[in-house]
């Protein structure tokens, strides 16, 4: 199974990619924040002795990587419950076309 994870992790990593880089490239409010969070990192060192950057830095590195690890889970479910979705619906079109096929002959037969 370890070889279907790499393939999805793969296809996770193209696919939000792009996204990515539309929202950095092209938001407005994305630009805003981005200036805003450096301006507060800037002003945060000038309080902070370099000892205590370390460990904020320390903090971000860990807070993100948390929150990737659940955007990451929540975009896998999001890409299973799409694919349950779609079988659901193929399956529920080949029974109502299997329906559609099987109808008119049992009403051939209840007019002949």
């Amino acid at each position: 199974m370890e070889g279907l994870e790499d393939v999805i992790n793969e296809f996770k990593a193209l696919r939000t990619e792009s996204p990515g880089e539309v929202i950095m490239y092209s938001s407005e409010e994305y630009k805003r924040l981005m200036q805003e969070s450096d301006r507060l990192f800037t002003e945060l060192c000038e309080y902070v002795r370099p000892e205590g950057v370390t460990l904020f830095l320390d903090y971000c590195n860990v807070s993100t990587l948390l929150q990737y690890m659940t955007e990451s889970a929540m975009y896998e479910q999001g890409f299973i419950d799409g694919c349950s979705m779609l079988n659901f619906i193929f399956h529920q079109s080949k029974i109502h076309k299997s329906e559609d096929i099987i109808a008119p002959q049992n009403d051939n037969a209840k007019n002949g």
